[in-house]
């Protein structure tokens, strides 16, 4: 297998959100005094002990949030690899039509996939993006986690068939990336949104964050390119090998 490291790039239209990601890292990593979840910084942003959250429910792994927007609250993968459970419960477990936000089991909680794949935000929420006014008021995406403070700036917004990205293509390849950053490239319509100067550019070895809707017969995802590593430990390595070949290998057909 032919395999390339990747490392963090960080784009000058993110320096003032960057800033303000250092500074949120500061308040989540703290030093070593309890703080209550509850709070605002001064720019409208959560104040978060994960720690606390963490002890309260051990699926909790980070706490998204998308300003301007409702999307503000715990982000979680559950324990035992049931990927429906937090569809339809809250974080403390408990059943809940509304559900949660959080990641299958086939996605990293480290935030080191090629796209991290993010159900349980409201299809009336991402359906929103679609409007190129709003779409284009709302830039960021961002992710607290326990010693790093993460920027994803939303690059497209739009509706395709109702399939299961993590299943649709293999991004543990970098062929399986290609084939999704073409699918964000092509077919462009009225109700497709791209951000200017997004156009182009996309590569395997980036690093996404796609929100996706559950509940209608078209999927709506809004995606976000990583710009923001607060402690730059967001890395992996790409795979450029043929999963054909390597299937082959070991006596299986990929599906």
């Amino acid at each position: 297998m032919n395999k390339t490291r990747r490392y963090i790039d960080i784009y000058r239209k993110a320096v003032k959100s960057l800033f303000l990601a250092l500074l949120f890292l500061l308040i989540v990593t703290g030093c070593g005094q309890n703080r209550e979840i509850v709070g605002t910084s001064e720019n409208g942003g959560p104040l978060i002990d994960l720690a606390k959250l963490k002890n309260d429910n051990r699926d909790i792994f980070a706490w998204i949030y998308v300003p301007g927007t409702s999307i503000n609250g715990p982000l979680l993968q559950n324990a035992d690899g049931d990927d429906s459970f937090y569809a339809t419960h809250n974080v403390a477990k408990e059943p809940d039509a509304a559900g949660s936000y959080y990641i299958e089991a086939a996605n990293m909680s480290d935030m080191c996939d090629f796209n991290e794949v993010v159900h349980g935000v409201p299809t009336e929420e991402l359906s929103k993006f679609l409007d190129r006014s709003y779409f284009e008021d709302q830039q960021y995406i961002h992710v607290y986690m326990e010693g790093n403070s993460l920027i994803y700036y939303i690059i497209a917004a739009y509706t395709r068939e109702n399939t299961r990205l993590l299943e649709q293509y293999d991004f543990s390849y970098a062929s399986g990336c290609q084939q999704f950053i073409d699918e964000i490239y092509s077919g462009r319509t009225m109700s497709k949104n791209i951000r200017p100067g997004w156009e182009t550019g996309l590569e395997p070895s980036h690093f996404l964050l796609t929100f996706t809707s559950d509940d209608s017969d078209r999927q709506i995802v809004v995606i976000g390119c990583l710009i923001g590593d607060a402690a730059g430990k967001i890395d992996r390595e790409v795979d450029w090998g043929n999963p054909e070949e390597d299937f082959s290998l070991i006596g299986w057909s990929n599906p």
